[in-house]
């Protein structure tokens, strides 16, 4: 792993022109830009104008920068990731899938595979996301032009307004008052509501229209459903394709946000951690060349080798236990599902039978008006009853026209 040092401002401006593998940034305390490529020298540009540093990267590479720098990623053909940088971040494309986590304000282009958030202390503007997205711990406001897939989001204190979520929606709180929440979805929205929120609703949906939350009470009007919660202080509007729920935050719902905050991503962070792992013994490894004999180095390749074993091993074991726990959050979630699901048959079932109640109650009511009797249920002459009166014909015992007038007697005609 080829390293460089770049000494900067605390507050530099770094524009990557383009990096053609994957990019990590983290942001630190040091007024120093570190570079490290995978292919060395031969994959780096770099050039300086004043307090702007200018990259391309035509290889994977690992940026640590100061903390508040301001920082533009004009193209990055794999994935990226940034951590910790407050500086205003401005990213054009991403090819691959992107994570940000603990930033300042984000002004993000098109990002053709998944996009994760978490935490973010200024304004979020995101024009297109072709994969799926999660969105947490906003602090500024948060607009959206487009998620393709899922939209998940959680902690939105700003606000957000997003055009369009073509798959499902998943919202989670808080509400702050004064807060407006507009979201397009093209399917199913699930709106999980605290019971101490303050919040007025206005949604329209393509099918059912369905709320559990304790002292909310909805009411059509103009072709939409309506409602307040509380003194309705934050307004939360939604149109979906599909239906709307509107579910009470119970114990399990605040359980699982915390632990995703905690655990998002998971196979990102265990990908990072050991590319970070991973760089560092590198790095070791050849300062230590240097400076040792043959077996000293055998030695501590020994030793840095089981480190690095056993701390494979133990992110895989997060990992696992990890996709454990998310594997059973998806069955509960499955159960209710299922549940639901059974609960809406067997009040069809109900309806279905009142419903042939109340129709057989307004028949005898007609009867007993009208004076009329039910008429007897016709029954089919048997085929041995026709055969005997056809032999009583054979046998010249009966005319065709008798015979006719029998069977129609059989028959309750």
């Amino acid at each position: 792993m080829w390293t460089q040092t770049v000494e900067t401002p605390l507050s530099p401006t770094i524009v990557v022109e383009e990096c053609l593998g994957d990019l990590s940034v983290q942001g630190a305390d040091e007024p120093r830009l570190t570079l490290s490529l995978r292919d060395g020298t031969d994959a780096l540009s770099l050039r300086r104008e004043g307090e702007t540093v200018f990259l391309s990267l035509r290889a994977d590479a690992h940026i640590v920068c100061p903390r508040g720098a301001r920082l533009t990623l004009a193209a990055v053909r794999g994935d990226l990731r940034v951590r910790d940088v407050s500086g205003p971040l401005t990213v054009g494309a991403v090819s691959g899938d992107g994570r940000w986590r603990g930033v300042g304000s984000l002004t993000l282009g098109e990002i053709y595979g998944d996009l994760s958030l978490h935490g973010a202390a200024g304004e979020v503007r995101i024009r297109e996301v072709f994969g799926d997205a999660r969105i947490q711990e906003v602090d500024g406001p948060l607009s959206v032009r487009a998620v393709r897939g899922d939209l998940r989001a959680a902690g939105l204190r700003g606000g957000a307004a997003v055009e369009s979520v073509g798959a499902d929606l998943r919202l989670h709180p808080p509400y702050l008052p004064g807060a407006a929440y507009h979201f397009g979805v093209g399917s199913t929205a699930r709106i999980v509501v605290p019971a101490d929120a303050s919040v007025r609703f206005t949604l329209r949906a393509g099918g059912r229209i369905r709320s559990t939350v304790p002292g909310l009470s909805l009411a059509e009007t103009g072709g939409l459903m309506a409602g307040a919660l509380g003194n309705g202080e934050a307004a939360l509007d939604v149109t979906a394709g599909s239906h709307i729920f509107l579910v009470p935050e119970t114990g399990e719902e605040a359980e699982w946000s915390a632990w995703a905050a905690g655990m998002e991503d998971i196979g990102a962070v265990v990908e990072a951690r050991v590319a970070e792992a991973m760089a560092l013994l590198e790095a070791r490894l050849e300062e230590t060349l240097r400076s040792v004999d043959g077996e000293e180095i055998r030695r501590r390749v020994e030793r840095a080798a089981e480190r690095a074993r056993q701390a494979a091993e133990r992110y895989a074991r997060e990992a696992r236990e990890a996709a454990r726990r998310e594997a059973e959050r998806a069955r509960r979630e499955a159960e209710r599902t299922r549940q639901e699901a059974a609960r809406e048959a067997e009040r069809a079932r109900r309806e279905a039978e009142r419903a042939r109640m109340q129709a057989e109650r307004a028949e005898r009511r007609w009867q007993r008006a009208s004076g009329r009797r039910p008429e007897p249920a016709r029954t089919a002459a048997t085929e041995a009853e026709i055969l005997r009166v056809l032999r009583l014909v054979e046998e010249g015992k009966l005319t065709p026209e008798q015979a006719a007038d029998l069977i129609a007697a059989l028959e309750g005609r």
